[in-house]
């Protein structure tokens, strides 16, 4: 059997919570693929938009394993973009991970660390016109329900995370496996990346 891959979730204060338990719980139903942990910066727990407290296992005085990096969005992140210790910690750890995902507006975080730079992301496009003020040359794809650049997945809004999350199990695994775990779960996986069917809402202006 394959060596299983650590999946690590940044949290930071006003986090979005299925934007990190979304994806925790899909890649958790696959427990001889994948291990879970959650990280904030020094260790300490940290409260989530809805007011849900988690308490990490690392801070960033802890090696992560390679793997794959999910950054959330949420309320928080407004104030995360700017945090230059998460920023370099960022920077620092991208290049070890196999895969880096964002969900949401945590794509401002990984536009701003450099890491989305002359690709294709995308974002809740409620929030396009903030996020996309961050990174360099990056093609935002406004109906996107999420985006697979290189090793880079972005997620567009909040459910997209668990679409997303089943598409990189389906790309590491096989789409049977991916299926089964969306019908384990009854969850109707939305699994056209280019179909978005919530971004025409967000772009009437």
């Amino acid at each position: 059997m394959a060596e299983r891959q650590t999946v690590t979730v940044l949290l930071f204060e006003q986090f979005e919570l299925l934007d990190a338990l979304g994806p925790l719980n899909m890649f958790g139903l696959l427990p001889e693929h994948y291990q879970l942990q959650i990280i904030t910066i020094d260790g300490q727990h940290v409260t989530s938009t809805q007011g849900i407290s988690l308490q990490p296992m690392l801070s960033f005085n802890d090696t992560i394993s390679t793997g794959i990096l999910i950054v959330p969005g949420g309320v928080g992140v407004r104030f995360a973009t700017h945090n230059e210790t998460i920023l370099t910690w960022l920077k620092k750890v991208a290049p070890q991970q196999n895969i880096i995902c964002s969900t949401s507006t945590g794509a401002a975080l990984l536009a701003n660390a450099g890491l989305l730079n002359n690709g294709k992301a995308t974002t809740m496009q409620k929030h396009l016109d903030w996020v996309s003020q961050f990174g360099r040359d990056i093609q935002w794809q406004t109906s996107a329900r999420w985006v697979h650049s290189n090793n880079i997945f972005t997620a567009s809004g909040c459910s997209a995370s668990i679409d997303m999350s089943l598409a990189i199990i389906g790309h590491q695994h096989g789409d049977a496996i991916a299926r089964r775990i969306a019908a384990d779960t009854e969850y109707l996986w939305l699994n056209d990346p280019n179909d978005d069917p919530f971004a025409p809402l967000h772009l009437i202006k």
